[in-house]
């Protein structure tokens, strides 16, 4: 677990609402995480009973709420006009993929500040319950250098008057490297990627993105070799914040590329690439089967840090990666992070690195992806639950557990228990499904993919279809057993009567 920092910042209100927003955060870098925290503003202060705001810390696995803190038990930083910025260290903040932090006001979200990051999730429970948490766009990882945060950048008095940037020195406590807190906005674009570092081979496809504040009207794209050559790559287009650039197969070897976005209309406002990026020859990529990036004798994959392409059908989505498998059993499964577009049954060809991403391993960085059509899914292998939960042979595999019953309808962010005689396995709250676990039901047939999370093989079951509670697995044409009564039996009754029947049971039906 790790130590979270967080400032908070909460502006004074408008219209009688209380305008509070996260405002910093830091919560992985390179090594042993340090000093990790979050930043907030309010107006007037003064005006509010502080333990009446709280922040709510949340689990992007399962959505459910994990902690609490209450305003008054930040420490107050600096105090800027009206403005007074919060924070506290936090200990055990998750580090994504996702995860995110709610703010409330009397028990009541504050608008827009069910924040995630490094992906998007549904809260089931405290302020943010239903509701779909807002992805910051900005993330921090392994490589994220200590003494770095997330910060908002610009000028305001609303959380909507800025902008969320990547890693840069931290500031808990005080303004971020950028803000201004009042006046009104200048319309403002910034570059978010390429952003400085990037290697981009020649032939591939990369999205050019980019954030805006007060802006209005259609963005031009360029591209400079610096103190050389300048290009536009797009005269006028949508302020979307995304553009696909196809590199030409010819463009020239540099390291030395920057991305200026700018208005089309005047080129004012403007902004370039922090730092130059790359544009390299196409690195070979290795084809496999997934069972062979899969297989190993010893945990970690064998072809981890290998560029390599692989093909398979799309078993399971959720809302961050998916699963594509090209076979049936063990080791012909694998996680594809983060998640493209993609759906059920889609047969892909995908190029990318390999990880091992807190011991699961991914294929991530994408190189490139292929759609080649749509097919069935892979059969499930049937296992049983002490093979699913003790195993890494099926992680990634779209498996099937039978006859099992529920042992723990509640482990917590959205987990559950089922047992068979084997054992217990965990079930995982990915999926898109409103069953609720009973405790002592019995399921007759269990289906998902295996996912790898916290430390634990977990079954994922994709939505309801998943989960049978009645029974499919039985022959259609079961035979008709007739009985009859022996004897007569006297109608109407006699005070009393016994009648005799006799069953067949050489056949078995219910």
């Amino acid at each position: 677990m790790k130590k979270l920092f967080i400032v908070v910042l909460f502006l004074g209100t408008l219209l009688s609402a209380q305008n509070v927003w996260i405002n910093e955060l830091h919560y992985d870098n390179a090594g042993t995480d340090e000093g990790e925290f979050i930043e907030i503003i309010l107006e007037d202060a003064g005006s509010y009973t502080l333990s009446d705001f709280t922040l709510t810390q949340y689990n992007g696995n399962g959505g459910a709420s994990y902690g609490t803190h209450t305003l008054d038990s930040f420490a107050t930083g600096s105090v800027i006009d009206n403005f007074t910025i919060y924070h506290k260290l936090i200990t055990g903040i998750q580090n994504g993929a996702p995860d995110g932090i709610a703010i409330d006001y009397q028990g009541t979200l504050i608008t827009g500040q069910f924040l995630s990051y490094e992906g998007t999730f549904e809260a089931v429970d405290g302020p943010a319950n239903g509701v779909m948490s807002t992805d910051i766009g900005v993330e921090e990882g392994s490589s994220t250098a200590i003494g770095e945060s997330l910060q908002l950048l610009g000028t305001g008095a609303v959380y909507s008057d800025f902008i969320w940037q990547d890693p840069a020195p931290e500031t808990p406590g005080e303004l971020n490297i950028g803000q201004t807190l009042g006046g009104t906005p200048e319309p403002t674009i910034i570059v978010v990627s390429p952003n400085g570092g990037e290697q981009w081979e020649q032939g591939s496809t990369h999205s050019i993105t980019w954030t805006s504040i007060n802006f209005t009207g259609n963005i031009m794209i360029e591209l400079e070799m610096v103190y050389r050559d300048r290009e536009v790559l797009v005269a006028s287009t949508e302020d979307d914040g995304n553009w696909e650039w196809n590199i030409p197969e010819d463009l020239t070897i540099s390291d030395y590329y920057s991305i200026i976005i700018s208005d089309a209309e005047d080129g004012d406002p403007w902004d370039d690439s922090n730092a130059a990026f790359s544009i390299i020859e196409p690195i070979p990529v290795t084809p496999y089967t997934i069972y062979e990036i899969q297989y190993s004798t010893t945990g970690p994959s064998p072809h981890e840090g290998e560029l390599v392409e692989t093909s398979g059908i799309v078993t399971a989505k959720f809302e961050s990666y998916f699963f594509i498998q090209d076979g049936v059993g063990a080791w012909n499964g694998i996680v594809i992070y983060p998640l493209q577009e993609v759906e059920l049954g889609d047969e892909i060809t995908i190029s990318g690195s390999v990880l091992e991403y807190n011991d699961k391993t991914e294929i991530t960085d994408i190189i490139n992806m292929t759609i080649l059509g749509s097919t069935d899914l892979p059969n499930p292998i049937v296992i049983d639950a002490a093979t699913l939960s003790s195993t890494e042979d099926y992680e990634s595999v779209l498996t099937k557990i039978q006859n099992v019953t529920v042992s723990n309808e509640d482990l917590g962010y959205g987990t559950w228990e089922v047992e068979d005689q084997s054992g217990t396995c965990i079930i995982g709250g990915l999926g898109n499904y409103i069953y609720e676990p009973l405790l002592g039901q019995l399921i007759f047939n269990l289906t998902g993919v295996v996912d790898y999370t916290y430390g634990d093989f977990k079954l994922e079951p994709r939505d309801d279809t998943d989960i049978d509670l009645v029974g499919t697995d039985v022959e259609e044409d079961i035979p008709v057993i007739k009985s009859n009564l022996l004897g007569n039996y006297p109608n109407p009754f006699n005070p009393t009567t016994t009648i005799y029947f006799e069953l067949n049971t050489e056949n078995i039906g219910n």
